[in-house]
């Protein structure tokens, strides 16, 4: 393979050479694994592993124009009474520098640059209102004896997760207003080690002769051991689903039990939304567009999502349709402006100013097993927008869709078009929603 390092001294030097891998080198018989197609990867000492494209990763973007949406999702949010906390997990190589090769170096790895990025995400978050809490320290320093991560997996263990749920709490301690429940309401005890399905280990495997690290954890078990006869967060007596995890497969892990430590440094009751394979908005969206946000909102959102995870990723659309779940600053349009265009298709009419340039077209298909939905409306000029938004195989449907319309208002005429793959015409609804109104119906 060609492999290429760069150095800045003075004149950009560029050097490169062809490394064919040895089995010999490797503890477990591994060739070609840097090379390879579905997940390039290096091996690391004492049996650690570290993929090339995620955990050897030192950029992790996050523009001024994404991070102030973030600060904008956190106000609408705010605004309808929860509070964000964004949790971005460290990687693997910040964690564990200590038993990464040599070869990291050679693909220009640097820890410090590394370690910047990480609190430059932190810190920008957290300059513009968002609770975004550093758990990098805590996981690095773990008592003698435990591991943060897996070895041939880029999970974390529940030692990590336990570090990292402590930190949560802590920093959700100290929020104005906060109040702990009652002491002792959950206990959480031992369940012996747990075996955890691990695609990255089998996709290694089958490169090396020696059988890998096995993907394994100390397991644990979070009970509520008697209801909280006091709990009091942000002066709500009852909270029900007060606190609402979202996440990734790190939070979705039962072996790790990010979500019962968490519910045990607080003393309170944590309900968990992740999803394993959802990637950065795959839970928060599916949550957030569901009848169980929409009836009851929590008091305390944590979202945890993987610093190589850029939110960006998709543009402004995926953190424009939270606002807008958020806020629910919606206008119903009336039943008469709404008709039938075909199968599992709507035409709606509206008048004059009706939907302002920058609002939010909000569609709701009747049927909570749709998972796609189209908007399309002729501008002026003669051209035709369309914009579509499907939901993953994993994430969880509800049918609900919010669809930004940056320039309906000024440029388009006064009909637009919806379809969905499911449709219940009776069901069906349509609104109109302001990003920076109140809550409105």
């Amino acid at each position: 393979m060609l492999k290429c390092m760069s150095i800045l001294a003075g004149l950009l030097l560029v050097t490169c050479a062809t490394i064919v891998p040895a089995a010999s080198s490797s503890a477990y018989g591994c060739a070609n694994l840097e090379s390879n197609q579905a997940l390039p990867t290096l091996e690391g000492k004492e049996g650690y592993f570290y993929r090339v494209m995620a955990d050897l990763r030192m950029q992790h973007p996050l523009s001024n124009h994404i991070a102030e949406l973030i600060g904008a999702l956190d106000e609408a949010l705010a605004a309808t009474g929860t509070t964000l906390v964004y949790v971005p997990i460290p990687t693997k190589s910040l964690v564990m520098p200590q038993y990464l090769p040599e070869a990291a170096h050679e693909y220009g790895f640097d820890y410090d640059v590394a370690e910047f990025a990480y609190k430059d995400v932190v810190e920008k978050l957290n300059a513009r209102g968002v609770i975004t809490v550093d758990v990098l320290n805590a996981m690095r320093h773990l008592p003698q004896g435990k591991a943060a991560f897996l070895q041939a997996d880029f999970h974390w263990t529940s030692a990590g997760a336990e570090a990292a749920a402590k930190v949560v709490a802590e920093t959700m301690s100290k929020l104005p207003g906060f109040a702990r429940a009652t002491s002792n309401t959950f206990e959480t005890r031992p369940l012996g080690e747990m075996q955890i399905i691990s695609t990255m280990r089998r996709i290694l495997q089958e490169n090396c002769t020696k059988a890998l690290p096995p993907a394994v954890t100390e397991g644990y078990g979070t009970t509520e051991t008697a209801p909280a006869a006091a709990v009091d967060i942000f002066g709500d007596a009852q909270p029900e689903q007060s606190i609402v995890l979202v996440g990734t497969s790190y939070s979705d892990l039962a072996a790790a039990n990010f979500d019962g430590f968490l519910s045990q440094s607080l003393a309170m009751p944590v309900t968990n939304f992740a999803i394993s394979g959802g990637d950065q908005f795959g839970s928060i969206t599916s949550y957030m567009t569901s009848e169980a946000f929409l009836n009851h909102r929590p008091k305390v959102l944590v979202w945890e999502n993987p610093i190589y995870n850029n939110l960006g990723k998709f543009g402004d659309t995926p953190l424009i349709e939270l606002m807008a779940a958020a806020r629910q600053a919606c206008r119903t349009v009336d039943r008469t402006q709404i008709s039938p265009a075909g199968d599992n298709a709507l035409s709606v009419s509206v008048s004059a100013g009706q939907v302002p340039d920058h609002a939010v077209i909000y569609a709701y298909s009747g049927n909570d097993q749709s998972r796609h939905a189209a908007l399309k409306f002729r501008l002026n000029d003669g051209h035709l927008f369309e914009s579509g938004i499907w939901r993953a195989d994993r994430v969880v449907s509800s049918g609900r869709y919010y669809f930004p319309v940056r320039y309906f208002g000024s440029r388009a005429a006064h009909t637009f078009q919806l379809a969905f793959d499911q449709m219940s015409l009776q069901s069906a609804t349509v609104s109109i929603c302001s990003l920076t109104e109140g809550q409105t119906k």
